[in-house]
């Protein structure tokens, strides 16, 4: 193999493996509060509930609604995304995104419904 060769294949290796470490890094960002969202000024993911009643759909492409965090923060959230038709009756709510003025910015939503499929057992066995 010729040096310029390895020269090239260590640069593609470089620029690849620094592709996933971003990705990843922006991929397994923790759940922050809105308090905390509002103090870093960068794309953030913030936990909570859908207020039920506060949504407004404003096109089809976009809606607004107010978001309780885990410490009770209610704020209002403008979505860049169709709405979710199942958002009121999740068990959580996750938006992606960051604040502008006093509105939490999301350009994803993912919503975190309980599992139906849950196990039954039937009345002869026993749970342990």
């Amino acid at each position: 193999m010729k040096r310029y060769d390895k020269i090239v294949l260590v640069l593609l290796f470089a620029a690849f493996a620094t592709g996933i470490i971003f990705t990843a890094r922006g991929a397994m960002s923790p759940y922050v509060t809105f308090a905390e969202a509002r103090k870093s000024g960068r794309p953030v993911q913030v936990k909570g509930c859908a207020v039920a009643g506060t949504a407004e759909e404003i096109d089809n492409n976009s809606f607004s609604f107010h978001m309780q965090d885990e410490n009770g923060e209610t704020v209002p959230v403008f979505a860049r995304v169709k709405m979710p038709a199942n958002l009121f009756e999740a068990e959580s709510v996750v938006v992606t995104g960051r604040f502008e003025g006093d509105v939490f910015t999301a350009n994803k939503i993912l919503v975190k419904c309980p599992s139906k499929y849950e196990a039954e057992h039937p009345s002869g066995v026993k749970k342990e």
